[in-house]
C-alpha cells in the first residue's frame, strides 16, 4: 500500500504533529504506528517539526518516509514553538500532538476519534499511556497548586492522595474527564484549538500543556481519559538529554505559570514562596538527575 499517496491527495481528517530533536532511536517506530494504526483506514498526514537534529532523523524520515512533511529548525526551539508551526501548517479536523517516543497501539486512533464524535463539548482525548514493559504509566494531573505541588515534591502525595497533583488515588484504569494530561499524545478537537488559542510561548518545553489545559477548561471544554486507547510511552526520551537543564526548564516553567494564574505581583506574599518552591523543587529534580547519573545501568 501506498500510505504517502494515500495520505497526500486526499483532505486529512487527521493531522499528525510530531516534534523531534535527535530522536532518531525511537521516531521510526512512531512513525511506524501510524502507518499501522490508521493508514489503511483514515485519512491523515504527518508533519514532523524537527528542532536541529544531528543524528541522522531527517534522513531517516527523507529515506523511509518520504510522504512526510518536515518543518525544519535549525536549532532545538524545545515544545511549544515548533508544535505551533506545525499546526500552521496542518489541514486535518482534528490535531494528533504525538512526542516522538510514543508508540499508538493497534485501534488508538479509532477508540481516540469515537470519543471525539459522540460528545462535542469533549475538546481533547488521551490515550492510556503503557511503559514498554506493559505497565499502567500515570500520566494525567490535576491544576498545580502551591499545595499539591508542595506534597508532590516533598513525597507526601499519598497520605493526600484525593488532592494530590499527580492523581495517586487513580489508577488510569477507567475512562472520566481529567483536568491536565500530558500532551505526549493527546487529540485535539479543530474547533477546540482555534477557541482555546496555540501554546503560550513563554513556555518553550514545560507547563505549557498545563497552561493550555486550564485555558481550555476555562472555555467550557471537556478533556477526556479513554482507556481503550493505548500507546507505548518511553517518557522523556528527549528531555533526558538536557541534562542538568531540564531541572531549570521545569522551575522556569513553573514559575511562570504560577505568575501568569496566582501571582499577580512581586509585593504579594505569595511571590516569595514561589521562589521558594521554583528553588526546593529544582533541587529535588537536580538531585533526582544525579542519582540516575550515577545509578550504574544494568546490563
Amino acid at each position: 500500500m501506498n500510505c504517502g499517496a494515500h495520505s497526500f491527495h486526499s483532505i486529512p481528517l487527521v493531522s499528525f504533529i510530531i516534534v523531534n530533536w535527535n530522536g532518531l532511536p525511537v521516531l521510526g517506530q512512531c512513525l511506524e504506528s501510524i502507518q499501522e494504526d490508521s493508514c489503511a483506514k483514515i485519512p491523515h498526514e504527518v508533519i514532523v517539526v524537527d528542532n536541529g537534529s544531528t543524528d541522522g532523523s531527517l534522513e531517516h524520515i527523507i529515506r523511509n518516509y518520504p510522504e512526510v512533511q518536515l518543518i525544519r529548525n535549525p536549532q532545538n526551539l524545545f515544545f511549544a514553538i515548533p508544535t505551533n508551526q506545525g499546526i500552521r501548517a496542518s489541514r486535518g479536523n482534528y490535531l494528533f500532538l504525538l512526542n516522538n517516543d510514543v508508540r499508538l497501539l493497534p485501534g488508538c486512533l479509532e477508540y481516540l476519534l469515537k470519543v471525539l464524535s459522540s460528545d462535542q463539548v469533549v475538546g481533547a482525548v488521551v490515550p492510556q499511556l503503557v511503559y514498554p514493559d506493559g505497565r499502567i504509566q500515570p500520566s494525567c494531573r490535576r491544576l498545580p497548586t502551591f499545595l499539591n505541588l508542595s506534597q508532590s515534591g516533598l513525597q507526601l502525595d499519598k497520605l493526600f492522595s484525593s488532592k494530590s497533583w499527580k492523581m495517586v488515588d487513580w489508577c488510569h484504569d477507567n475512562p472520566r474527564d481529567v483536568e491536565q494530561p500530558m500532551m505526549s499524545a493527546l487529540l485535539i478537537r479543530r474547533e477546540c484549538w482555534e477557541n482555546v488559542g496555540e501554546l503560550d510561548e513563554h513556555f518553550p518545553l514545560y507547563f505549557n500543556d498545563v497552561d493550555w489545559c486550564n485555558r481550555a477548561l476555562a472555555k467550557g471544554w471537556r478533556i477526556r481519559f479513554e482507556p481503550s486507547a493505548k500507546a507505548i510511552h518511553y517518557e522523556s526520551w528527549s528531555g533526558k538529554k538536557l541534562g542538568f537543564r531540564q531541572a531549570y526548564l521545569s522551575a522556569q516553567g513553573l514559575y511562570r505559570y504560577f505568575r501568569k494564574y496566582q501571582v499577580n505581583s512581586v509585593f504579594s506574599w505569595r511571590w516569595p514562596v514561589l521562589l521558594c518552591l521554583c528553588a526546593g523543587l529544582t533541587t529535588i529534580w537536580s538531585l533526582r538527575n544525579m542519582v540516575k547519573l550515577w545509578t550504574p545501568r544494568s546490563t
